[in-house]
């Protein structure tokens, strides 16, 4: 299936891997992909087989549209475990992948056995990651630092200038060219664990929140479909923590509250508010900017959202330097490759 748009990296992943293997690559009408839940029946009626996409695209999708597909690629988002347990099924294979544009689409890429957690995997062929504390050297295995990324498959700037910044040296790791990703993982030997955004990094109450941290556990509770958290502020200038949530039949707000409560801190409980849709940009991620605000109540009408704000880029990462360094991850010592 063709389904992302050309101007997301990742739709040269739908294209290439079918055309590099002879397949037959079906483009969905954009129509039929903003809508969501009408791809799945779209899928079945074309018989498609190899689907790439995101992860809260999948979960409006039936099983039933999904009995064809025996390759399915998820990406771009952070992929909730419940989902990767529904989408396991025999013959059929689920990758979870990661890498920013920055490093020609998939930089690493974990197969999926339904079981928690769910990793971003180890390198594959073609590129090196590292997880370095905030003075640039690799964190120790279990630890959470920024994911760097280096190797052949970095991309690269008409612009010299510009390639040069994007593009500077780490001395700390010794490669001549790195991509700061901004991503913060944790340092597993038998797989990355995605974290959150170092520019998701919030201070609410002089606590730093990761708002990805807070998805995840939204994304753990029964009947949530998708999840994002952000923070807003009152007409007084109080600031609040809010999950907005799509959900199906199966969810109880009571008992949401509730497991949040017994799962995080009080202070990290953020208030829910169950919406229609997730806002997405053209890539199909969230778009956190545009969640609306004040909260809205199911049954009523949505209010317009305050104007977007330009992204800023911040770093929050509170981690020690550590002089005698692991090495950093190489494709040549990768588990996960495809």
């Amino acid at each position: 299936m063709a389904g992302l748009s050309v101007a997301f990296d990742a739709s040269c992943e739908e294209m290439w891997l079918a055309w590099a293997y002879g397949a037959c690559l079906v483009p969905a009408p954009r129509s039929l992909v903003r809508s969501g839940v009408d791809v799945g029946p779209w899928l079945k009626a074309n018989r498609i087989t190899v689907v790439s996409t995101v992860p809260t695209l999948v979960s409006l999708w039936p099983d039933s549209a999904l009995t064809e597909v025996r390759l399915l690629i998820m990406g771009g988002e952070a992929c909730p475990p419940e989902l990767a347990a529904r989408l396991q099924a025999p013959g059929r294979e689920v990758w979870n992948t990661y890498g920013p544009t920055e490093a020609t689409v998939v930089a690493c890429g974990a197969i999926l056995d339904g079981t928690d957690p769910v990793r971003i995997g180890l390198p594959l062929d073609g590129w090196d990651l590292a997880v370095v504390d905030a003075a640039g050297y690799p964190v120790a295995a279990g630890d959470s630092g920024e994911l760097i990324i280096g190797g052949v498959g970095l991309a690269r700037y008409l612009d010299p200038a510009k390639d040069a910044e994007k593009y500077a040296p780490m001395p700390t790791l010794g490669w001549d060219r790195a991509y700061r990703s901004g991503d913060i993982v944790r340092n597993d030997p038998e797989g990355l664990l995605f974290a959150g955004r170092a520019d998701d990094q919030i201070k609410l109450g002089g606590r730093r929140i990761e708002l990805g941290e807070i998805d995840e556990q939204m994304l753990r509770l029964p009947g949530v479909v998708g999840a994002a958290a952000a923070v807003r502020s009152t007409k007084s200038g109080n600031q609040l923590l809010v999950g907005y949530l799509t959900v199906d039949a199966g969810y109880d707000a009571q008992i949401a509250k509730g497991l949040l409560r017994q799962r995080m801190p009080a202070a990290l409980v953020p208030r829910l508010a169950v919406v229609d849709e997730l806002p997405t940009r053209t890539s199909g991620k969230i778009d956190r900017d545009a969640l609306p605000w004040p909260r809205p109540r199911r049954g009523t009408p949505q209010p317009l959202c305050p104007a977007r704000r330009p992204g800023s880029r911040r770093s929050g990462q509170r981690c020690s330097a550590r002089r005698s360094p692991p090495a950093p991850m190489t494709s040549s010592t990768s588990a996960a490759g495809r």
